[in-house]
């Protein structure tokens, strides 16, 4: 571990600049996305995880988890890809 403690001392320098002995894997660890939403939307997405948890008998339902089945959601439904687009198109995704 480096003294950053991020596993990899960016100021090593390889012997004639070589690339790596293994290609670089891809990506497996989660992206972190943080986005802003009114105050009000807010709420009632909270709301809505509510009373969703209530009708599936589940403790809570994170907002965090409605926000990944909706971005799965988007990518996997052509229709509602198009409405959302719609939606970018006409400035709907500002604050």
């Amino acid at each position: 571990m480096t003294p950053t403690g991020r596993g990899y001392d960016r100021t090593v320098n390889r012997k004639d600049n070589q690339a790596p002995a293994s290609p670089e894997l891809p990506r497996t660890k989660p992206v972190r996305v943080t986005v802003d939403v009114r105050p009000t939307v807010h709420r009632r997405l909270k709301r809505w995880c509510n009373s969703t948890a209530a009708e599936l008998d589940m403790s809570s339902v994170d907002l965090s988890a409605l926000l990944r089945v909706l971005a799965d959601e988007v990518l996997e439904d052509e229709k509602l890809s198009d409405r959302v687009a719609k939606r970018l198109q006409a400035g709907d995704g500002r604050l």
